[in-house]
């Protein structure tokens, strides 16, 4: 089999900083298109890869492509995909799948109806810290009963951002959330039973959205486990520098494991003003994660290796963070009762 064609459509943040060079990498694909409402991304992410620009979304389903990613604001996941799939073509998509489980839903019938792919860029499972992590915990007999994983930041965006929009982006508890429920269900290898969340609006762009920013959960497994997930955009780091800061405490039958990095290291440099040096452009995640999971999703679709997640996978991470906004609103716990079919 020659190399996949690959189409991109959403030439913004996460292209930038993270999909773009990791593409490059990968020997088994070729970009051949970048689309984009936005003609001067569609042109600058095009140019990256001697690739084609386009603005129209008919027109670029309409080229010969065996792969579409799709990298745009959650709330256009499922429209996108849908018609994808729909003109034959196999998707990947940044998570969260979709904003909500029923559009989730319709996208799993629409790839299983077309017999395409459809695989959710969950990037912490392809992350070298988590998945070492997880060796350790099977090598060492650990047998996990309680894990707390944080993810939090100060969200950098202005208050007319997508990402504050309830209705567009879902708010902290999806947009992180769900990189935190889907951790846990990996790490316990079991499912959820019942969850309690409670929400917080706590910036003033939460606040005038009518949404959370700071969002925590507590979450019963099978087998007596406990997950406790905290998800912030609150923190007050100054948002410029934006750092995404991540803790991880297991506590097993036989053993401890413990991880806190800070993502940056710890040194400030004083000149006119306080900075502290990045030395990766994207802070929640080591930027290799992205090529390994693209990697892995390209050789998934060229039916050399079985997915290690799947879209049901994705499906549930976001059942348990749309349950968990429930249970915050109704301020009460509230059973999982099984997979949305």
């Amino acid at each position: 089999m020659g190399k996949l064609k690959v189409g991109i459509i959403g030439c913004g943040n996460i292209f930038n900083l993270a999909h773009k060079n990791a593409l490059k990498n990968l020997r088994e694909i070729k970009v051949i298109a970048c689309m984009d409402i936005k003609e001067k991304k569609a042109k600058e992410a095009a140019k990256e890869f001697n690739a084609k620009p386009y603005t129209s979304l008919d027109e670029f389903l309409d080229l010969d492509l065996d792969v579409v990613e799709i990298l745009t604001p959650t709330y256009t996941h499922a429209e996108l995909a849908i018609k994808a799939l729909k003109s034959g073509k196999h998707v990947i998509v940044e998570k969260p799948i979709a904003l909500t489980t029923e559009e989730a839903q319709k996208m799993i019938k629409t790839a299983e109806k077309e017999e395409l792919w459809l695989l959710v860029g969950h990037t912490r499972r392809f992350d070298k810290r988590w998945v070492q992590i997880k060796e350790v915990i099977k090598k060492r007999n650990i047998v996990p009963m309680q894990i707390r994983k944080a993810e939090v930041q100060r969200l950098p965006f202005p208050e007319t951002a997508w990402y504050w929009k309830p209705n567009k982006g879902g708010g902290v508890a999806i947009d992180l959330g769900v990189h935190v429920t889907d951790f846990l269900r990996w790490y316990f290898e079991s499912e959820p039973v019942k969850i309690l969340g409670i929400g917080k609006a706590i910036r003033k762009e939460a606040k005038v959205n009518g949404t959370y920013d700071h969002f925590l959960m507590m979450i019963q497994f099978e087998g007596g486990k406990t997950g406790l997930a905290e998800v912030s955009w609150a923190y007050s780091y100054p948002a410029r520098y934006g750092v995404f800061y991540h803790h991880l405490d297991i506590l097993g039958k036989n053993g401890r494991i413990r991880y806190t990095p800070l993502d940056t290291p710890v040194v400030g440099v004083v000149k006119s003003h306080f900075e502290m040096p990045r030395f990766s452009p994207l802070l929640s995640a080591f930027p290799e994660a992205f090529e390994t999971e693209l990697r892995h999703f390209f050789r998934v679709i060229m039916g050399e290796e079985e997915p290690s997640i799947t879209a049901k996978d994705a499906l549930i991470a976001l059942q348990m963070a749309e349950i968990a906004i429930e249970s915050a609103k109704r301020e009460e716990p509230l059973e999982f009762k099984g997979v949305v079919e």
